[in-house]
C-alpha cells in the first residue's frame, strides 16, 4: 500500500486589510492534521503530514512545498492530501482564480497562487496515483459577486479550463466548499468551522463502508453534501478510476466502469456509493451550543427512547419492587412529555425502594448527564456497571459522560466496550465519531499561528499526540516568564536610573572638582545621562507599562530635593556659596548642574507619562 501525504494551510489573518479576518482557518487545518496523525484517528505517519499556518504560509513557500510533495516526494502508490482553509478571490483583469496566502494582495494577484496553474502543472505532473485538493474557501471581492449564478457557488474560482481538463486527468479532485461571504458569515461547530467539523465526523465513521469500514474520498465527499446547508455544501470537481482509500488498508479490487465512474459538476453520483441513512442526522445533533461534547440528547424524550423499556409489572412481584415499577412508568411518562426534573424526581422515589436497580440507575445517569451534572452521573452508571458488566448501553452512557468532562481516552474505552457487547448499534458509533472529533479539536496543540508542522526534512515538531505534549511544555514555559516579566521590568527600570543618575553625578563632580577641564566633556556626559533617563521613562513605560513606570516617580521626586534644598532653604545657600567662594570660575558648571537636577526632576516623569497612556491605547486597539 502506497504513503498518504498531507499538506495543510490555514489562514486567519492578512497584511492585506482587503481581507477581513477569518475565525476558524487555522484552527480548522490544525485539528484535522492532528486527527489525520493521532493513533486513534486516521493514523497517517507524523512524518507525511506537513501544517502551514498564519504567517508562515507565504506564495513562496506553500508553492515550494507543494512542488517538493507533489512532484518529488509522491510516487506512482501514494495519495496526496491538500486541504487550504482561507480567503480566495478573482484576478479582477483575467477573472483567474487566487488563493490568498499570508502575504498575498488583492490588488496584486500575482502575490497569490493561481489556482489553475498549480493544479494544472503541479496535480497534473504529480506521479501520485490520487490527488484530492479539499479548498474551504472565503469568496472575496466583487468580480466573484459578477460571475457566481448563486451567493456560494465556486466555479469561478477553478474556471472553465481547469474544470474542463479535470475530466482528462484520472483521480485528481478538487473539492470546493465557501465559508462565508457578503451575504453570509462563518459559521462553526464546536470551536471548528462547519465545513471542517463535518468532515472530521465523516473521517470518524459517518462515511464509512459499512462492510469493509474503509472511508473513501468519494464516500466522504457525498457525506459532506449530504449533511451541510447550502453555503457549506461542497461541489466537486473531477474523475475517479476507482476508490481513493483515506482511511483503512486499502483492498485491491477490479476497476468497474461503475465503481471508477467519475464525479464532476459538484454533484457527484450518489447512486454508486450509497450511504447509510441513519447516523447522519444523528451527527448533525451530536453537539449544542454550551461546549458539552457529545451531547447527550437534544431532548428529554430522546432519553426515554434510550433507555429500555420495561414489560408489565408482574402481578408476583413484590410490593415495593412493583410501586418502584410504577413509579419508572411514571418518570418516563413525565419525559416523554418534557419535564425531566420531575422525572427525576419519580426515579429518586424509585431507588429508594429498589437502590440496586440498574434500569432506574440507568435512566438517573442519563437524566443527570442532561442537566450537566456529570459527575453525580457517573456514580449512577459505574453502579449499574458494577452489578451488569455487559451493558452495553451503560457503557455508552459512561462513554457520553465522560467526554464531556474531557476525559477522551476513558471515554473512547468505554465506547469501545460498548461496541465490542452491541457491534451493530449505530447510536453508539455516532458518540464514537463524536469523541474522535472532539478529541482532535481538544487536543490540538495550542501553537502560535506562525508554528508549522513540516515534513520529513524539516527536522521540527509533527502534530502528533506527543507533538502536544511539547507545545504544552512551551506554554508553560512561557508563562513562567510571563510571570517574570514584572519583576525584570522594574529592576531593568532601576538598574537604568542609577546609570543615568551616576553619569549626571559623574559630570558634575568633574565639572566642579576639575575646573580646568574643557567644559564640553562634564556637558556630554550629563546630556548622556539626562538621555538615558528620557528613553528609559518614555520607551519603557510604552512596551512594559506600569512596573517600569514604579520608580520614575520616586528619582523625580529625589532629584527635584536638590535644587530646591540648595535655593530654597538657609543652609543650601550657605553650601552653595561656599562652593562659589572656593571656586568662582565654578559658577557656571554649578548653574547647568541645578538646571540638570531640574530637568531630571521634570522631564523623565512626563515622558514616562506620555509612555504609558501610548501603550495602554495601543493594547485597546489591538483588544
Amino acid at each position: 500500500m502506497g504513503r498518504r501525504l498531507g499538506l495543510l494551510i490555514g489562514i486567519n489573518q492578512y497584511q492585506d486589510s482587503n481581507f477581513q479576518p477569518l475565525r476558524y482557518a487555522e484552527t480548522d487545518a490544525r485539528a484535522i492534521a492532528h486527527w489525520l496523525v493521532n493513533s486513534r484517528g486516521g493514523r497517517w505517519h507524523p512524518s507525511d503530514v506537513q501544517l502551514f499556518l498564519g504567517p508562515q504560509a507565504t506564495r513562496h513557500c506553500i508553492e515550494q512545498r507543494l512542488m517538493q510533495l507533489c512532484l518529488q516526494t509522491a510516487g506512482p502508490d501514494d495519495t496526496l492530501f491538500v486541504y487550504f482553509a482561507g480567503h480566495a478571490f478573482l484576478d479582477e483583469g483575467r477573472a483567474e482564480g487566487y488563493l490568498a496566502l499570508a502575504d498575498t494582495f488583492y490588488h496584486q494577484p500575482a502575490s497569490g497562487l493561481q489556482l489553475a496553474s498549480t493544479l494544472l502543472q503541479i496535480f497534473g505532473r504529480s506521479p501520485a496515483r490520487a490527488v484530492v485538493c479539499v479548498l474551504d474557501c472565503f469568496q472575496t471581492g466583487s468580480l466573484w459577486r459578477q460571475r457566481r449564478v448563486s451567493p456560494f457557488d465556486c466555479r469561478p474560482l477553478p474556471g472553465s479550463t481547469l474544470l474542463a481538463t479535470l475530466q482528462q486527468l484520472p483521480n485528481r479532485f478538487l473539492l470546493c466548499s465557501c465559508r462565508g461571504n457578503e451575504f453570509a458569515a462563518e459559521q462553526g461547530e464546536q470551536n471548528v468551522g462547519l465545513l471542517a467539523h463535518r468532515l472530521l465526523l465523516g473521517l470518524c465513521g459517518g462515511a464509512a463502508d459499512p462492510a469493509s469500514g474503509q472511508i473513501t474520498f468519494q464516500r466522504l465527499s457525498l457525506y459532506l453534501q449530504q449533511s451541510l446547508g447550502e453555503q457549506q455544501r461542497p461541489q466537486l470537481f473531477g474523475q475517479g478510476l476507482g476508490p481513493v482509500v483515506l482511511v483503512g488498508e486499502e483492498v485491491p479490487t477490479e476497476a468497474s466502469p461503475s465503481a471508477a465512474a467519475a464525479t464532476a459538476g459538484g454533484s457527484g453520483q450518489s447512486g454508486l456509493y450509497r450511504m447509510p441513512t441513519g447516523p447522519a442526522p444523528a451527527m448533525q445533533q451530536a453537539g449544542n451550543q454550551t461546549g458539552q461534547w457529545p451531547q447527550l440528547t437534544q431532548a428529554p424524550a430522546g432519553l426515554a427512547q434510550l433507555s429500555p423499556q420495561q414489560p408489565a409489572t408482574p402481578a408476583a412481584m413484590p410490593a415495593a419492587e412493583q410501586q418502584a415499577a410504577l413509579l419508572l412508568q411514571q418518570a418516563r411518562s413525565l419525559l416523554q412529555q418534557q419535564r425531566p426534573t420531575d422525572a427525576l424526581n419519580y426515579v429518586e422515589r424509585a431507588l429508594q425502594l429498589t437502590p440496586t436497580q440498574a434500569s432506574a440507575l440507568l435512566l438517573k445517569g442519563q437524566l443527570l448527564g442532561a442537566a450537566g451534572r456529570f459527575a453525580e452521573a457517573l456514580q449512577a452508571i459505574e453502579q449499574v456497571l458494577h452489578q451488569e458488566p455487559s451493558n452495553a448501553l451503560a457503557w455508552s452512557t459512561r462513554a457520553a459522560l465522560l467526554a464531556n468532562m474531557g476525559q477522551f481516552e476513558e471515554a473512547l474505552r468505554a465506547i469501545e466496550r460498548s461496541l465490542a457487547l452491541d457491534p451493530h448499534n449505530s447510536e453508539t458509533q455516532t458518540i464514537k465519531s463524536a469523541i474522535l472529533v472532539k478529541m482532535a479539536v481538544a487536543q490540538t496543540p495550542a501553537a502560535p499561528p506562525s508554528a508549522t508542522v513540516p515534513g520529513t526534512n524539516s527536522g521540527q515538531t509533527s502534530p502528533t499526540v506527543g507533538g502536544t505534549a511539547t507545545s504544552a511544555g512551551q506554554a508553560r514555559v512561557g508563562s513562567r516568564q510571563g510571570a517574570s516579566r514584572p519583576g525584570r521590568a522594574l529592576l531593568v527600570s532601576l538598574m537604568l536610573q542609577i546609570v543615568g543618575l551616576g553619569l549626571g553625578l559623574l559630570g558634575a563632580w568633574l565639572a566642579i572638582k576639575h575646573p580646568g577641564l574643557p567644559s564640553a566633556l562634564p556637558l556630554t556626559i550629563e546630556g548622556l545621562g539626562l538621555a538615558l533617563l528620557c528613553v528609559n521613562a518614555l520607551s519603557g513605560c510604552y512596551f512594559d507599562g506600569l512596573w517600569r513606570f514604579l520608580p520614575i516617580p520616586l528619582t523625580s521626586l529625589l532629584t527635584g530635593a536638590v535644587p530646591v534644598y540648595l535655593l530654597l532653604t538657609q543652609s543650601g545657600r550657605a553650601r552653595l556659596a561656599g562652593l562659589v567662594e572656593a571656586n568662582p570660575r565654578g559658577f557656571t558648571a554649578i548653574s547647568f548642574i541645578l538646571l540638570w537636577f531640574g530637568l531630571v526632576a521634570v522631564l523623565p516623569f512626563l515622558l514616562a507619562l506620555v509612555g504609558l497612556v501610548s501603550g495602554w491605547l495601543r493594547g485597546a486597539r489591538r483588544r
